[in-house]
């Protein structure tokens, strides 16, 4: 036999073991396949029993939604109606009044030499600015009445359906506390 016979007589021989090593396979494949159909049929268990459940009555409404985050705590609740509370439509709106409460962060509080504290508040962009009480933030006219080191106490003034306005207190708490 030549030395350029050799490769090529190598590579038939190859092709032809593994093409019988796949017809064994694929017979016994069908035959396992014909052992199955002509097994007898199982019945079908039945389905199972429906259980009754008793009806559920949704009684946490009272409690903080589920979908804010938990930086943003409704402190008391809102408050009774208050003859004469509205919003003030001439006050100019400072820059963080066009974000819900639910989109800022608070981040902490600097003193100034005076004694001055100063929040710091995270926008949705990620800038920061600095508030103090008296500044107003938040959709509903939320205007800042305290700040301690954990969170930032404000009333907003919110419509109420039976009583025009209302003032409801809100916190925005530190999510480092």
């Amino acid at each position: 036999m030549s030395s350029q016979k050799l490769p090529i007589l190598l590579v038939l021989s190859v092709t032809v073991l593994s093409m019988t090593g796949c017809t064994d396979r694929i017979a016994m494949a069908e035959q396992a396949m014909t052992d199955i159909r002509n097994q007898p049929a199982q019945p079908i268990e039945p389905p199972p029993k429906a259980e009754l459940v008793e009806d559920f009555v949704y009684s946490a409404s009272a409690q903080r939604s589920p979908f804010l985050p938990p930086s943003l705590v409704n402190v008391e609740g809102p408050t009774t109606s208050i003859d004469g509370v509205r919003p003030d439509i001439t006050r100019v709106k400072e820059p963080l009044e066009q974000y819900e409460l639910s989109q800022l962060v608070f981040r902490g509080v600097v003193v100034s030499p005076e004694g001055q504290r100063y929040a710091l508040i995270q926008r949705p962009d990620g800038s920061v600015a600095s508030v103090k009480v008296g500044d107003y933030l938040g959709l509903n006219d939320g205007r800042i009445v305290e700040i301690t080191p954990t969170q930032i106490n404000l009333i907003e003034i919110v419509p109420d359906s039976r009583a025009g306005f209302i003032e409801k207190p809100q916190s925005l708490v530190s999510p480092i506390s």
